[in-house]
């Protein structure tokens, strides 16, 4: 018999957070995830993904990693630090877009995972980074596709409605 024992590290809670938000953003977003016309992943992910960044960004806070009202580039580097989703990420802000740029993703489902996904993609970056900016801006997050180019740098669009 093996035993393994691990303590709640309090201190680094993001992949229970990630959980919640993946689990919150079925619940929430469930008509629109299971409408027959939902036939590609990365639409799925885009909106699960942005209530991920939502938990991420909460847990940022209760840990006092970030501070409300935090500028978007102090929370992504911040966000980076922590969470280790890529290894280089840059954001340019230009009339109300986000243009993302991923190099060396930590989580892509096929650079990371190896998943097949048939042409498809279903990158989480894009929708953690705009839920993450959206929760800690007071902004709501658009829940349309995020415009992502993919390749060994990838590029993703997104904007924020003001509320």
């Amino acid at each position: 018999m093996m035993r393994f024992r691990r303590r709640k590290d309090p201190r680094r809670n993001y992949l229970n957070k990630m959980v919640i938000g993946l689990g919150a953003g079925i619940v929430k977003a469930r008509d629109v995830l299971l409408n027959q016309d939902m036939v590609d992943p990365q639409g799925a992910m885009d909106i699960i993904g942005t209530w991920m960044g939502q938990e991420m960004a909460k847990e940022l806070l209760a840990q006092k990693v970030i501070a409300p009202n935090e500028s978007s580039e102090s929370l992504l580097e911040k966000l980076l630090e922590e969470v280790r989703i890529a290894e280089d990420l840059t954001v340019d802000f230009v009339d109300g877009t986000a243009h993302l740029s991923v190099q060396n993703c930590l989580i892509c489902p096929r650079k990371v995972g190896g998943y097949d996904l048939e042409g498809f993609t279903a990158c989480p970056v894009g929708g953690i980074v705009r839920g993450a900016i959206g929760f800690v801006s007071g902004k709501t997050p658009q829940l349309s596709k995020i415009d992502l180019k993919t390749g060994e740098l990838c590029k993703v669009d997104f904007a924020l409605d003001s509320e």
